[in-house]
C-alpha cells in the first residue's frame, strides 16, 4: 500500500468516526428534547406525560428490531434512515397544531434516535477492534454533549416564539450530518447473504443476556439518578429548587467527564478492573451523599456517583463487542433493549423508594453498584467466553 493510499485510508477512517460521533450527538439531543420542549407546549399534565414517554417508546421499538438489520444491511442505510426521520419530525413540529400530530412526531424522532443509538455503537465497535472500550467511551461523551445541548438551546430561546427557530436549526444541522453520511464510504456488511435465523442464533448464548442484565442495572440507575438527584437534594437539605438542581448538574458533568477519564484508565485497568472500580465509586458516592449533612457534601456525592456510572455502559458494550465481533448489531440490539427496559423502570423504582423518605432513593445506586460488580465478575469468567 502506498503512503498516499495509507494517508487517504487514515483520513477517511477519521472522518467516518467523527461522523458517527456526530450521529451520537444527535441521539443525545433527541433523548432530552421533549423534556426541554414541554414548558413551551400548551398541553395538559396528562398529555405532557404521554408526550414525554413517546420518544422512549420509539427508541425501544427501533432498538428491538434494528440489530439483525445492521448485520445484514450495514450501518450506512440505518444511519441515513434514522437521521432523515429525526430531521423530518423536528422540521414539521413548529407547524403541528394538534396533540396527535405532536405525538406522531415524538414517536417518529424517537424511533430515528433508537436506530442511531444502536447503529453508532455497533459501527464504532466494528471500527475499533483494538480499542473498543476507549472508542465507545468517547462515543458516550458525544452523547453527553448532545444531551446537554438540547436543554441549553431551549434555555437560550428568549421566549416561546423562539422555539420553532431552534427546532429548524436542529433539523438543518441533522440534515447536514445526513448529507455527510451519504457521501462517505462505510464498511460493507459481512452478513448480507446470511439468513436472519442464523444471525438470531447468537441470542441463545447466556453471555448476551448477562451483558443485558448488567446494562439493565446500569441504565435503571442512571435514569433514576437523573430524575431524582435534584429532588433528593431539595427534600433532604430543604433548599430552593434552583439550588437543588446543582446536584443534577454535578451528576451530569461528572458523567461526561468520567467517560473521557475512562479512555485514559482503560489501558491500565482493563475492562474488568474499570467496571469494578466504577461500581465501587458509585456505591461510595451514594454513601457520601446519604451521610452528608451539607450542600457541598451532597453535590460532591452526586458527582462521585456520576463518575462511577460514566464508564459502565460503554465499557460493557466494548466487552460485548470483543466477545461477539461478528454479530455486533444483533447482540447490541438485544442488550440495549434490555438496558432501555431498565432505564424505564429506574425512575419508578426511585418513586417507590422515596415514598417513605426521599433519601431512600440513594439505596438504588448502592444496589445497582453491587449488582453490576457481581455481574462483572460473572461475565469476565473465562469459561463463559468459550
Amino acid at each position: 500500500m502506498t503512503s498516499a493510499t495509507t494517508r487517504e485510508s487514515g483520513t477517511h477512517r477519521t472522518a467516518l468516526i467523527a461522523t458517527v460521533n456526530a450521529c451520537m450527538f444527535v441521539f443525545g439531543v433527541v433523548l432530552l428534547l421533549m423534556g426541554s420542549l414541554l414548558p413551551s407546549l400548551r398541553v395538559s399534565t396528562t398529555g405532557a406525560g404521554s408526550l414525554g414517554s413517546l420518544p422512549l417508546v420509539g427508541i425501544l421499538a427501533a432498538t428491538v428490531f434494528i440489530g439483525p438489520i445492521l448485520d445484514k444491511a450495514g450501518a450506512k442505510p440505518a444511519l441515513a434512515v434514522g437521521l432523515a426521520l429525526i430531521a423530518a419530525a423536528l422540521a414539521s413540529m413548529p407547524s403541528l397544531a394538534s396533540y396527535g400530530g405532536l405525538a406522531a412526531a415524538a414517536l417518529i424522532y424517537g424511533f430515528g434516535g433508537g436506530i442511531l443509538n444502536t447503529a453508532t455503537n455497533a459501527l464504532i465497535s466494528d471500527l475499533s477492534a483494538s480499542g473498543r472500550g476507549a472508542a465507545l467511551n468517547l462515543l458516550g461523551f458525544s452523547f453527553s454533549v448532545g444531551a446537554v445541548a438540547a436543554p441549553l438551546l431551549m434555555s437560550l430561546a428568549a421566549r416561546p416564539a423562539s422555539t420553532p427557530s431552534v427546532l429548524y436549526i436542529l433539523a438543518i444541522t441533522i440534515a447536514i450530518v445526513l448529507l455527510v453520511v451519504l457521501t462517505l464510504r462505510f464498511p460493507a456488511s459481512a452478513h448480507s447473504g446470511t439468513p436472519l435465523r442464523s444471525l438470531l442464533k447468537v441470542l441463545k448464548h447466556p453471555l448476551v443476556w448477562l451483558f443485558g442484565a448488567l446494562l439493565f442495572f446500569e441504565s435503571g440507575n442512571e435514569n433514576c439518578m437523573f430524575v431524582w438527584a435534584g429532588k433528593v437534594a431539595g427534600d433532604v437539605l430543604h433548599v430552593a429548587a434552583q439550588r437543588a438542581d446543582l446536584a443534577l448538574v454535578a451528576l451530569s458533568v461528572a458523567l461526561g467527564l468520567g467517560r473521557l477519564l475512562a479512555v485514559l484508565l482503560l489501558p491500565w485497568l482493563k475492562s474488568r478492573g474499570l467496571l469494578l472500580l466504577s461500581s465501587a465509586l458509585t456505591i461510595a458516592g451514594a454513601l457520601v451523599t446519604i451521610r452528608s449533612g451539607s450542600f457541598g457534601g451532597m453535590v460532591a456525592g452526586f458527582a462521585a456517583i456520576g463518575l462511577g456510572m460514566a464508564a459502565i455502559f460503554p465499557t460493557t458494550l466494548g466487552m460485548a463487542g470483543d466477545r461477539f465481533p461478528v454479530q455486533t448489531g444483533t447482540v447490541f440490539g438485544a442488550v440495549m433493549a434490555l438496558a432501555l427496559v431498565g432505564g424505564s423502570a429506574g425512575p419508578m423504582v426511585g418513586g417507590w423508594a422515596a415514598s417513605s423518605a426521599s433519601a431512600n432513593v440513594l439505596l438504588i445506586p448502592i444496589a445497582a453498584g453491587a449488582g453490576i460488580a457481581i455481574l462483572t465478575l460473572i461475565v469476565s469468567a473465562r469459561k463463559l467466553w468459550r
